[in-house]
């Protein structure tokens, strides 16, 4: 009864995070920063759209992962890091529960990666190390690491920031200790699976694709890109990239067949065609302090052959810069748009500024067309969600739910 059990919650999740309009993990259900809703309001008053509800939340920078009614982010409060679950529709907080102890960081405070929502379980990987699978109704948990402790790693710079792969039976994650700089864990029990290699981990989130025929984790470490295979961490290809401050943050992007990376710190970006197991071939790069688009921390989006994405170094002017997937060809920057996040929906951008403005731009090649601005939030970091109509942001206050449902 209890293996039934998982198979049908697994079966749930899947289909929730295929073709529900929730978003159920970090970067939304395609893991690329897009939401397939369509119907959404494009056209805002000058108030911006309608707040349905706006609740406490907590320092940090975690994304909210939104499925099966439950809106389910980190927060920091006083001394503890939180999980809370919050319901979708009202913002009533239905549990929370202590992923580990408060982070403090000169950059920012708090947890930074978001949570995994499949079927009845949510996967959280806090800032100082707990790994957990948490029921998703009531926050109990059923299993977690302290991935630092176990595997005798180091922490990051600025707090473990990668959020957690499921992948099948596997939950992704990247201890960063010798022996074990990535690794794989049974979803249902926590047990580990594999683990392999010793690279230093990075800040960028695990990717799943399947290359002639087999299914690949692409990690994004302090040493670079590494494909591992799915079932048993056997290493099948790397390409090193080496950031300064091992600040490899945006998660690589995976587009059909080709991959997107990019990272700050004068290095720039590349795209790789995913033909073989033996490693990617190299369609065009962009390196050096005038790459086309160096994206520092903020993962860029992809709508009908083009990137847009936030270009520039961290104490430098950032532009929002468009580009032609194709070719690698600029086709228009917005100077000085400065810090900020970008989600992709309806055609259209969804971008929050670090000072808090959320802005509405067409996602158009031709120019940048700006269509809202609204001073809505505080200083903030975090990517807006997009589901079932509505978005969800946070500051390092609270938690907002806003209706962008179109009207029929």
């Amino acid at each position: 009864m209890k293996t039934n059990f998982w198979k049908c919650a697994g079966i749930l999740g899947i289909v929730a995070m295929t073709v529900g309009a929730d978003w159920p993990q970090w970067l939304g259900p395609n893991r690329n920063g897009s939401s397939p809703e369509k119907d959404l309001l494009t056209t805002w008053p000058k108030e911006g759209p309608k707040v349905l509800w706006k609740v406490p939340g907590g320092d940090g920078y975690s994304s909210i992962a939104v499925a099966n009614g439950r809106a389910i982010t980190l927060v920091q409060r006083d001394k503890d890091e939180l999980v809370i679950a919050l319901d979708a529709v009202t913002g009533k907080e239905l549990w929370t529960r202590r992923s580990g102890p408060a982070y403090k960081n000169q950059y920012g405070n708090g947890p930074r990666s978001t949570p995994a929502i499949e079927g009845d379980f949510v996967y959280i990987q806090s800032a100082t190390g707990p790994l957990m699978c948490l029921e998703a109704k009531t926050g109990n948990v059923v299993w977690q690491h302290d991935l630092l402790k176990e595997f005798a790693a180091k922490n990051l710079g600025w707090g473990l920031s990668a959020s957690p792969l499921i992948e099948g039976d596997l939950v992704l994650a990247l201890p960063g200790g010798k022996g074990a700089g990535v690794a794989a864990f049974n979803k249902k029990t926590g047990k580990t699976v594999w683990k392999t290699g010793d690279d230093k981990a990075a800040y960028a989130s695990p990717m799943a694709v399947t290359v002639a025929g087999t299914r690949q984790i692409i990690f994004f470490t302090a040493a670079g890109l590494l494909s591992a295979a799915a079932k048993d961490g056997a290493e099948l290809w790397r390409v090193p990239w080496i950031t300064e401050f091992d600040c490899n943050i945006a998660t690589p992007l995976v587009i059909g067949d080709r991959l997107f990376v990019s990272s700050g710190e004068e290095v720039g970006c590349a795209l790789y065609k995913l033909g073989s197991n033996s490693g990617p071939d190299l369609l065009w790069e962009s390196k050096g302090k005038d790459g086309v688009m160096t994206n520092y921390w903020a993962t860029a989006v992809v709508h009908d052959g083009h990137l847009y994405g936030l270009s520039g170094e961290f104490n430098k002017t950032i532009h929002l810069n468009c580009v032609d997937l194709k070719t690698g060809k600029l086709k228009w920057s917005q100077k000085k748009f400065g810090k900020a996040s970008v989600t992709l929906a309806a055609g259209h951008l969804f971008l929050v500024t670090k000072k808090g403005d959320v802005v509405l731009a067409k996602a158009s090649p031709e120019k940048y067309e700006e269509k809202a601005r609204v001073p809505l939030l505080g200083e903030t970091r975090t990517a807006a969600t997009i589901a079932n109509g509505r978005l969800y942001l946070r500051d390092l206050q609270n938690i907002w739910c806003l209706d962008i449902q179109g009207k029929k």
